[in-house]
């Protein structure tokens, strides 16, 4: 099978791209050829399709929405290949006409892209499947996150994002992007699409209940990370006994995170004369991760730090050096790959109650949960953590192995998703 797997970018920078090289992999190994799409960022792997790559408008902004000494002119080209990229369209054409592919694979195309890669998909006869990895079909934050909570309201009026200002805070940039959607929503482009997979089975109920995708297939298909070449979990055990607690966080470094609410349930435990540490590991050159690490008194600067941004070939097998990961979201974190590496390695996870998280982990059984913000329930929870027995411990470690191991195995992810492409070939056939 010829699958086209398309990415506005072709570089590792966050989960969305882990994901893609690994299914990429996953697809060459199981004899398929991939052909990759994206846009042509100096930082891309190289592919023999480089060359059908459209060219970004800039380089300077494309992680972390940094968008510092931009052109006017630069602007407006973002702007108008926001509301259809017709470069896109012409490159992913040619693309098409030279490969012949049998099925498109879309990962994330947003506005850089743009909905114009569903155009020329669809007049050449390709069926489409969308995978969900954040929310951007229906928010313009991507994240239904606003001030401190989560906010669903644009499920039922996508106004609102004009309201709340929720594009980078900008009212013009808001209405902005709210004409898209609008623009987008008018030319019906989910038409075009033969399905969408979601990795959780609360993103799929979350999608479905917007009127505009109600109707479609919505597949979930859960996320798959390689197996982590690991010691035994007695490793962990022991490293449990002999250390106190060790901890960390992995991922993003912003305030729907929640890493403040773990450093502020740490500090809370470090006074009760607890030997806790924990490791922040991530990106920290934001202002938001600056003013994190620098509001962190002198007196627990040693239990408590930053470690930076650590490239993908360091991190894995990296949580076998702690005792529990945390991942301490306020927004609703579409299953997050940080969950699956922990577990994949042995370790245990501790997550806020909310999102997809809450029906990942069972309190007892791959880890624990607590109450979304609530640095107190979490404090709680490791400290209850704290004292438990050896035993206890490698029964959570071996848990953590098994469910990881049944529910994001990486064969069962690809057979299910090859059912999913040869019944969307199919169907388009049948037309």
């Amino acid at each position: 099978m010829k699958i086209i797997l398309i990415h506005y970018r072709f570089y590792e920078a966050s989960g969305p791209e882990s994901y893609l090289f690994n299914i990429k992999k996953v697809l060459e190994d199981n004899g398929h050829e991939v052909i990759p799409f994206s846009l042509n960022y100096p930082e891309n792997i190289h592919s023999k399709y480089s060359e059908f790559f459209p060219t970004p408008v800039t380089n300077k902004f494309h992680i972390n929405h940094e968008k510092k000494n931009i052109t006017l002119i630069s602007k407006l080209k973002i702007i108008k290949n926001g509301f259809y990229n017709v470069e896109a369209y012409k490159h992913l054409k040619s693309l098409i006409l030279a490969t012949k592919p049998d099925v498109a694979y879309v990962l994330q195309y947003g506005t850089k892209l743009s909905t114009s890669i569903f155009d020329i998909l669809s007049i050449q006869k390709v069926p489409i499947v969308l995978r969900i990895s954040d929310f951007n079909l229906i928010c313009a934050k991507n994240t239904f996150y606003r001030k401190g909570s989560t906010c669903t309201k644009c499920t039922y009026n996508k106004r609102y994002s004009i309201y709340y200002k929720c594009v980078h805070g900008s009212l013009i940039q808001s209405i902005l992007y709210f004409i898209i959607q609008k623009f987008n929503d008018y030319r019906k482009f989910e038409k075009k699409i033969s399905a969408i997979v979601s990795p959780s089975n609360f993103s799929l109920n979350l999608i479905n209940s917007a009127q505009q995708f109600s109707s479609m297939k919505i597949v979930h298909i859960p996320t798959f990370t390689p197996k982590i070449d690991i010691q035994s979990e007695e490793k962990n055990a022991q490293l449990h006994v002999v250390s106190g607690l060790k901890i960390c966080y992995i991922g993003r470094i912003s305030d729907d995170k929640g890493v403040d609410i773990l450093i502020k349930a740490i500090m809370g435990l470090i006074d009760k004369g607890l030997d806790i540490h924990l490791d922040v590991i991530g990106d920290n050159n934001n202002n938001y991760a600056k003013s994190l690490e620098k509001k962190i008194p002198p007196l627990y600067s040693c239990n408590i730090v930053f470690k930076g941004y650590l490239p993908k070939e360091m991190l894995r097998g990296l949580y076998q050096n702690y005792q529990f990961s945390v991942i301490p979201s306020r927004w609703f974190d579409n299953m997050p790959n940080s969950l699956i590496e922990s577990c994949m390695s042995g370790v245990p996870v501790i997550v806020s109650r909310i999102g997809s998280l809450s029906e990942l982990v069972t309190d007892g059984y791959n880890g624990y949960t607590f109450n979304v913000n609530d640095s107190h329930d979490l404090a709680s929870v490791i400290e209850k953590l704290f004292y438990i027995s050896q035993y206890e411990y490698r029964k959570l470690s071996v848990n953590s192995l098994t469910w990881v191991n049944e529910y994001c195995d990486q064969n069962l992810h690809y057979s299910r998703l090859i059912n999913l492409f040869n019944e969307v070939i199919n169907e388009k056939n049948y037309k």
